[in-house]
């Protein structure tokens, strides 16, 4: 018997979990699952203040954010609205509104670390304070709160474009065997185990 244990993967954007397994054979078949006593609804949603003290002199109408800082949300339908307190050689400090005076990444969501001004920057010795929501994407940092209830839940595993009910309101599967070699698991899943 072998215990596959999935990690956990969270999408910066969305802050939607998964839970991707590997290190399976085609011919393994599931004997049994572990089922999370408490499962995690999505990835924390934090306020996040990055000083930009790098921005070139004269007329800027594009910044990328550079180095480990937080990827921002591009979707501001799903978060506060983001600003940046600006301020260059001479000129009074202004503050900068997402939607009016820019925007985040594209509207495809690509990109979402530059930064495009409608309102362009203007002077020198520009320094900038950009306050943002992220999603957290550290596994440790998942808050698994929510109670599951063995009699009452849906466990399912993908593999390639396929969906294969595991455990469904207190029955086990039986026996479905693996038809490739990854896949992902639902958020009930904590592992499973097969006949390897």
């Amino acid at each position: 018997m072998a215990l596959i244990t999935p990690t956990v993967t969270i999408n910066a954007q969305t802050g939607k979990i998964t839970y991707p397994f590997t290190g399976v054979a085609i011919t393994e078949k599931i004997t049994g699952i572990v089922i999370r006593p408490k499962m995690c609804i999505g990835a924390s949603m934090l306020p996040n203040s990055l000083a930009i003290t790098n921005i070139p002199d004269g007329v800027v109408t594009q910044y990328t954010i550079a180095g480990a800082a937080p990827e921002p949300i591009v979707d501001y339908r799903i978060r506060s609205v983001a600003t940046i307190t600006y301020s260059a050689t001479g000129q009074t400090e202004q503050t900068l509104t997402e939607g009016i005076d820019f925007t985040i990444g594209t509207a495809s969501g690509a990109t979402p670390r530059q930064l495009n001004f409608t309102t362009n920057l203007t002077g020198t010795n520009k320094a900038a304070l950009f306050n943002y929501t992220y999603y957290d994407v550290a596994a440790a940092n998942l808050v698994y709160d929510t109670n599951v209830y063995p009699s009452n839940c849906t466990g399912t595993m993908t593999q390639g474009t396929s969906t294969v009910i595991l455990w469904n309101n207190g029955v086990l599967a039986q026996g479905p065997t693996l038809f490739a070699t990854t896949g992902t698991v639902n958020s009930v899943i904590e592992a499973l185990i097969t006949d390897a």
